[in-house]
């Protein structure tokens, strides 16, 4: 699978645990994307967005998991190295410290792996708003680097300064004109979304063909959603991991919760989710509840059975599968299934290119003229019934809506189809075109005094 990544100036967001990394990394791309709790370690992956400064200039940030050098444990261990990793390739180290704390020895491993990396380090001495902060701050030039800066994350205090910093290491704006250019295609945010556990953090890991993700047995290892940009063919992609999405009486308190909150609202803002199902152990309640999340909010979705190399394999199984999930989650019956296997690789390369189909398919149009040449005689053969069991009368049909795609009947009075209705007008249009992956949105609206 031909894979590029795009490259940019990057700036890593660095430091031992709960110092205030991600509040910063939320401040300077000037929104909340990274989860910020009191609780030390919540941040484990590495996330990236593209940050932009008042003169249109971007660059790439990254947060990073609080660099622990005690951290025994797994995934301590991992955000550790993961963390280091980001580092080395960093253009620019924001190394931050908690100035109401003053420097301890987490501070000064995170600043040894910055020097010994090679990298530009300038230090964010967060926190200054508290009483001690200002000590701290005075203090954090015993670093050793040539740049601190004194700053609230919490507040906004002091990042314009970390910007401009930022900035002046920057290329400069071309002058004049700037050179035309080739419009690129539109990106395809796809999100990877499921139970805990099912193997997402995995799936995007074969998808880039890197460990970027952090990996483990421990259920809820992912909290953060996790942003990685590829190119496949000229189709471009925004990979979203999400943290795994359990059931209300399974979710701990604080962190967890925060977690499904943040996912159900990456849903929001994808354009295709990839629904990961534990091919092995078969699909669950809770899936076709994570389906219903993404058909309420009108996004394209692929269904994905994954450790199909523990489940089987054969065509027989593959059959007995489909049909279990048709069953499970019988709403989404206009969604492809794709087999994979991340520890493998199997099936890998088919989920890009179903989520490229099923994004194109979202923003699909039938022309009214062939609407109406189809679902008009249907409709007036059999006039449809509403939710009240009076049947209307349709006049003609038009699409007024992509994304879902949405589709008005234009009756003699407005008043909600029964939802077999619903089914029989959206089954005439998925016949009509192609529309696999998306869901259908079918609305109805009286004539207007003009339009009788």
């Amino acid at each position: 699978m031909s894979v590029s990544k795009a490259k940019a100036f990057t700036v890593v967001v660095a430091g031992r645990p709960n110092v205030g990394k991600s509040a910063l990394f939320n401040r300077l791309i000037r929104r909340r994307r990274s989860i910020v709790h009191d609780l030390p370690g919540m941040t484990r992956d590495v996330l990236e967005e593209e940050a932009e400064l008042p003169d249109g200039r971007t660059f790439r940030l990254v947060d990073t998991g609080g660099y622990d050098p005690e951290g025994k444990e797994h995934i301590p261990r991992e955000v550790r190295d993961r963390a280091a990793a980001a580092i080395r390739n960093a253009d620019l180290v924001l190394l931050t410290i908690d100035a109401s704390a003053g420097i301890l020895p987490g501070d000064r491993a995170a600043a040894r792996i910055a020097r010994q990396a090679g990298v530009e380090t300038v230090v964010a001495a967060n926190k200054i708003d508290r009483r001690e902060g200002s000590e701290g701050e005075v203090e954090a030039w015993a670093l050793g680097f040539n740049e601190v800066f004194g700053v609230s994350a919490e507040h906004g205090i002091g990042v314009e300064e970390i910007l401009d910093a930022i900035a002046v290491r920057l290329p400069p704006l071309p002058k004049g004109d700037p050179p035309p250019q080739e419009a690129k295609p539109r990106e395809i945010a796809l999100a990877m979304i499921g139970r805990p556990n099912v193997g997402k953090s995995s799936l995007v890991n074969a998808l880039l063909g890197e460990e970027r993700l952090i990996v483990s047995e421990v259920a809820g290892t992912t909290r953060d959603s996790v942003d990685a940009r590829l190119v496949r063919g000229e189709a471009r992609f925004r990979l979203v991991d999400t943290a795994g999405i359990r059931r209300k009486g399974k979710t701990e308190r604080g962190p967890e919760v925060l977690s499904v909150v943040q996912a159900r609202k990456r849903i929001e803002e994808c354009d295709v989710a990839a629904l990961i199902v534990d091919a092995a152990s078969g699909a669950a309640s809770q899936d076709a509840k994570v389906a219903s999340y993404v058909n309420d909010a009108g996004k394209g979705l692929v269904l994905v059975g994954n450790k199909w190399d523990i489940a089987g394999g054969d065509t027989g199984e593959a059959k007995k599968f489909a049909a279990a999930l048709e069953d499970e989650i019988p709403f989404v019956r206009w969604a492809p299934l794709v087999l994979t296997s991340a520890k493998t690789g199997r099936g890998i390369a088919k989920v890009l290119d179903a989520a490229a189909k099923v994004a194109e398919n979202r923003y699909r149009r039938i022309s009214t003229g062939e609407l109406n040449r189809v679902l008009g005689r249907a409709l007036r053969d059999k006039a449809p019934r509403t939710a009240s069991g009076k049947r209307i009368k349709v006049y003609y049909v038009a699409q007024t809506g992509v994304a879902p795609p949405t589709f008005t009947l234009v009756a003699s009075r407005a008043e909600a189809l029964h939802f077999s209705e619903s089914r029989r007008v959206e089954n005439l249009v998925r016949e009509m075109a192609d529309f696999t992956g998306s869901p259908i949105r079918i609305s109805v609206r009286g004539r207007s005094r003009e339009e009788k």
